[in-house]
């Protein structure tokens, strides 16, 4: 359902092909989709320990990193 115009869709296989080869060691993890209020971010488990969350809004990233 879309939140946001213009709004990203994030999918457990683009976060599975991200992790990999950002992160081969994690690879194997199970990735799962988190439900969430929120209307920001996508939440993604990955494994049992780790969460990665994925902006649902396009925005330049040294914007982003400005406004932190």
């Amino acid at each position: 359902m879309e939140m946001h115009p213009g709004q990203l869709v994030v999918t457990v296989p683009m976060v599975r092909r991200l992790v990999a080869s950002q992160f081969p060691e994690w690879a194997d993890l199970d990735i799962q989709s988190v439900s969430s209020a929120g209307t920001v971010n996508a939440l993604f488990r990955i494994g049992n320990e780790l969460v990665a969350r994925f902006p649902l809004q396009p925005d330049d990233p040294e914007v982003i990193r400005s406004a932190l």
